[in-house]
């Protein structure tokens, strides 16, 4: 027996077709999910999609690693989940997703083994963005924010909007929110920012320095421009800290005395790398922070509802992503329909 299915094949034209499977039932450690909704990550997946246009065939072509959906079937060993139980998990873009519940989870293979159940106080299409969740997390433990120790964060995209509210959650002040795009603004102001500075209008820097009293004391990378990586340097402390948190594709030429040798600046890199298990060294694992964000959210003190402008069925896929690689389209949080 097998399941009938579909998924999204990315080619390197930036085409996007339908493809039908078939997936195999479920072996005796193995559970297979029925999704919902999968979930477009802007840093990632957009990386993905800029960078490989008439190049050939692509490395992979198949993108997505965010997913809500419904354990439809559970292997002969499977004790742990039920079928009929609301999931998280890392599908790609993809109508089933089969879970290796014993994989190597530090393996570079694929990584099915990722379940999480989902509260069900939280929305299908908002509950694939607690993986984002985990990412601005990540990057805000790793810069150890304190009470009242000042915020600046480049990029007001998803992964921006979240890293705000939780920089709110542990008590920063102030948090300012820089992008280029008035509406992402709107939204930082809803997502907690105390300030906004319109980097199109105005130098951020100097912005940033004034409304600090002379820089933040961490500044969060949220924009997936290598360039920012400078701006970030001018617009610190001393002694401050950036954490970065966007995917930044390329390289970044930064200046070694002025900013980070004198003002004794520390870069910090966040990727979750070897981070699926919690360690004495590090106990904050992934899915944990997956839990805390959950639980943030059912509280209200982390919101999604705001952060998501596009709910479009799969079949839409290619208009979808070519909307998204047009600079001039306005979009934040964009979910693929499945049901």
């Amino acid at each position: 027996m097998s399941t009938a299915a579909q998924r999204l094949i990315f080619r390197s034209d930036h085409r996007i077709d339908i493809e039908p499977f078939e997936l195999p039932d479920p072996g005796s450690r193995q559970v297979l999910v029925r999704n919902d909704f999968t979930h477009v990550s802007a840093g990632t997946e957009m990386n993905f999609f800029r960078l490989h246009p008439d190049s050939g065939p692509l490395v992979r072509d198949q993108l997505g690693y965010m997913a809500v959906g419904e354990v439809v079937a559970v292997g002969g060993e499977v004790a742990e989940w039920a079928v009929g139980e609301r999931v998280v998990t890392n599908a790609f873009h993809q109508s089933h997703w089969l879970v290796d519940l014993d994989e190597d989870r530090d393996g570079a293979q694929s990584p099915s083994w990722y379940i999480d159940r989902l509260d069900p106080a939280i929305p299908g299409e908002q509950a694939g963005f607690i993986t984002l969740g985990d990412v601005a997390l990540h990057g805000l433990r790793r810069a150890q924010p304190q009470i009242d120790q000042s915020a600046a964060v480049i990029g007001c995209g998803l992964v921006g909007q979240l890293v705000i509210q939780l920089a709110r959650i542990a008590g920063m002040q102030p948090i300012v929110a820089v992008d280029l795009v008035e509406r992402r603004l709107e939204r930082a102001r809803t997502s907690g920012a105390t300030h906004r500075v319109d980097a199109a209008a105005s130098d951020p820097v100097a912005a940033v320095r004034e409304i600090t009293a002379g820089g933040a004391e961490t500044v969060f990378p949220c924009a997936p421009a290598p360039s920012t990586l400078q701006a970030a340097l001018e617009m610190a402390a001393k002694r401050g800290t950036v954490s970065l948190v966007a995917s930044i594709p390329g390289t970044a030429e930064i200046r070694l005395q002025d900013e980070l040798l004198r003002r004794e600046l520390t870069i910090l890199g966040t990727y979750e790398a070897d981070m699926n298990e919690a360690s004495v060294y590090w106990p904050w694992s992934r899915a944990r922070n997956r839990r805390a964000v959950q639980r943030l959210i059912v509280e209200g003190a982390l919101r999604l509802d705001h952060l998501i402008t596009h709910v479009v069925p799969y079949t839409e896929a290619e208009t979808m992503f070519a909307a998204m690689h047009d600079p001039g389209t306005d979009w934040m949080g964009v979910v693929f329909d499945w049901r």
